[in-house]
């Protein structure tokens, strides 16, 4: 737990005490409060201590954790006064910083380079600037106006096909996050922000193969996970049966028997229901490493569980999952006086499976290459090897069908129709599809798309999205974009507006209820290892996610190392969405509630005809569910902020 706050008061006038008293009151949950004067300005730290350099010209505050066994004293304060704002990079940590420079008069603000520590902004140019790890803190402000930004909320109504970039607005006017891997620079009249993550990938070109990629990975995420439960007595993780949460837990038992402390308590959220059930999985590494297991089951209040997240995180719900799935085990963790809680969270999209291989040797036109991966990759990621015979042939016809199908419909659309018909032809000679499969894929297609909803984008009212025009914001792209440009390396799978909500949600949650969440897989150096990987590595001839499966094996269980599957939380979700509307309803039905403004009410009756229709199959219903969930969240939020902000929650 940590948390920063401050205020700097470019009109000369002085700090209101009401003012300080309102924030350390809001932020008091995240720990005791130190505090230094600046010129015009008070820097403030919950939990943590004020850093200078010797002659005070250099003064900070941070909410951090550093995973380095070597750093000096100060580390931020130290790094700026050898490099200025380059010194921000130095550090492999989980932080959110604010630091004065009384010789240049100037105010920073940075954060780590994946958004796990929240810190937020408000700036009205000649007057103040005040930073906070809780917009609450900022709200609470005398000078602070509590406006929802309807832009971020035809943002957040909008269903996303492809990774969003992280922007700095919130769903509050004025109010602005600092980016992830970036620091603002603050004068009176404005702020500037800079991307300070300059990720390192170079180092790892020196590696060859998967013994040498994966025994690295081994080492360092060891470090990843060891650093970041010393000095913790009481540790929890969550352990699903996946490869991400397993592989953190039995990492960290391993460790914590090394240190000869108390065993892991690892914990199992319980939905009920067949599609999401892991538990061989679990008990399997339970066996293994004999942690203290605890299975828990999901709040029964699902409505009751949104308001609360609502006020803790001072935004609508932003879990994939409804907050009674992780509210959970921080009940669970409470009562056991847990102070850390270890996740799996982002492995898969830092420890990538390495699929993206095939398209790559599709672009190469190595047809030849791309039949023998693409054999691999059945082999090990269906419920069914190749088998002899007729079954076989069907199913790599199928298979084969299936990974075509982006390639198919890019070119159709992109290529003149003999060019087209041309290239169909090379794959189906040089890849031995039969013309039946062809017509029986085609027929399917044709078959399923009739049998799904109409896809629908958004419930919003036309009015109101004219209302909402796109505007401009300052976002993680050009960080995005200058590494892919200089390095070759993506990072939007890491580094996105899904994955970046998630860590401030969790960081909210677990401050409030007095423990901190930990991501093993966001590590500095896991990251930049794991992006540096070739993707032949990662495919690991059709097993994917190769680091992990090669570089834990005795670790991770066998049968956890080698598993092709993943739990499916629909079943669960489509329940949850239903609980939800009927308890949420009566709230929602009158035609005057605010959310009417924004949702078109029939788009809305269509979108719970469909959830609530046992005609259609779950995999249809995702979108649905999502949309329906987060007009809900939305309408709860609408509410919230309409009510004078609580000092307490």
């Amino acid at each position: 737990m940590g948390g920063i706050a401050g205020i700097i008061q470019f009109d000369g006038k002085e700090i209101r005490t009401a003012e300080v008293n309102k924030i350390t009151g809001l932020l008091a949950h995240r720990g005791g409060l130190t505090a230094t004067n600046i010129e015009n300005g008070l820097l403030m730290t919950f939990g943590g201590s004020v850093e200078n350099t010797p002659d005070r010209q250099i003064l900070s505050v941070a909410d951090a954790d550093v995973f380095s066994s070597v750093f000096p004293e100060s580390p931020f304060s130290s790094n700026y006064a050898l490099k200025g704002p380059a010194g921000f990079d130095e550090p492999n940590a989980d932080f959110a910083l604010a630091l004065w420079d009384t010789a240049a008069q100037t105010l920073y603000c940075a954060r780590d380079i994946l958004g796990v520590k929240p810190l937020y902004y408000v700036h009205q140019p000649d007057r103040f600037f005040a930073f906070a790890s809780e917009i609450k803190a900022l709200n609470a402000l005398h000078e602070v106006r509590v406006i929802p930004n309807m832009h971020k909320v035809r943002e957040y109504l909008t269903w996303h096909v492809t990774n969003l970039t992280y922007s700095a607005e919130t769903f509050y006017e004025q109010i602005y996050s600092v980016l992830p891997g970036h620091y603002l620079k603050v004068s009176s009249k404005q702020t500037e922000e800079i991307p300070f993550w300059q990720p390192d990938f170079k180092r790892f070109h020196q590696l060859g193969g998967i013994e040498e990629y994966a025994s690295s990975f081994r080492e360092i995420f060891t470090g990843a996970v060891t650093s970041r439960i010393s000095n913790r007595q009481h540790v929890g993780s969550h352990l699903s049966g996946g490869l991400d949460s397993s592989s953190v837990a039995c990492v960290a038992q391993s460790a914590l028997i090394q240190q000869g402390k108390p065993a892991l308590n690892t914990f199992k959220i319980d939905t009920g229901k067949p599609l999401a059930e892991e538990e061989r999985f679990v008990q399997d590494v339970v066996s293994q490493w004999h942690t203290n297991h605890h299975r828990v089951t999901p709040l029964d209040d699902v409505l009751g569980s949104i308001v609360k997240i609502n006020t803790i995180f001072d935004r609508p719900e932003q879990f994939i999952m409804p907050s009674s799935f992780h509210l959970s085990i921080s009940n669970e963790l409470e009562r056991m006086g847990c102070d850390l809680i270890l996740t799996g969270h982002g492995g898969d999209n830092v420890a990538i499976n390495g699929f993206d291989y095939l398209d790559e040797l599709m672009q190469a036109g190595d047809l030849n290459a791309f039949k023998t991966a693409c054999e691999q990759s059945y082999d090990h990621n269906t419920k069914h090897p190749f088998t002899r015979g007729k079954s076989r042939k069907a199913g790599y016809d199928k298979y084969m069908l299936s990974l075509l199908t982006p390639e198919i419909r890019s070119s159709y659309r992109k290529e003149p129709l003999f060019s087209f018909l041309s290239k169909m032809r090379g794959y189906k000679q040089g890849l031995n599809i039969s013309d039946k499969a062809i017509v029986k894929y085609i027929f399917n297609k044709i078959a399923h798309k009739s049998a799904a909803p109409a896809v629908l984008t958004d419930a919003m009212t036309r009015e109101f999205k004219q209302q909402t025009q796109p505007r401009k914001q300052r976002t993680t792209y050009a960080l995005v974009k200058s590494v892919m440009e200089n390095q070759g390396i993506a990072l939007e799978g890491v580094l996105n507006h899904t994955n970046v909500i998630c860590n401030e949600q969790a960081n909210h949650i677990g401050a409030y209820y007095g423990h901190q969440y930990a991501f093993p897989f966001y590590d500095k150096n896991v990251i930049e290892l794991c992006l540096a990987t070739p993707l032949d590595v990662s495919f690991y001839n059709g097993r994917g996610r190769g680091l992990i499966r090669h570089g834990l094996r005795g670790i991770i269980p066998a049968s956890v190392g080698t598993r092709n599957s993943k739990a499916n939380f629909i079943e669960y979700g489509l329940h949850a969405a239903q609980q939800l509307y009927h308890a949420a309803w009566p709230q929602l039905a009158s035609p005057s509630h605010k959310i009417w403004e924004i949702v078109d009410r029939e788009v809305f009756s269509k979108i719970v005809s469909v959830v609530f229709n046992e005609g259609i199959h779950g995999k249809h219903k995702p979108r649905y569910i999502w949309q329906l969930s987060r007009i809900i969240y939305l309408a709860i939020w609408l509410d919230a902020i309409e009510k004078p902000h609580q000092n307490n929650i």
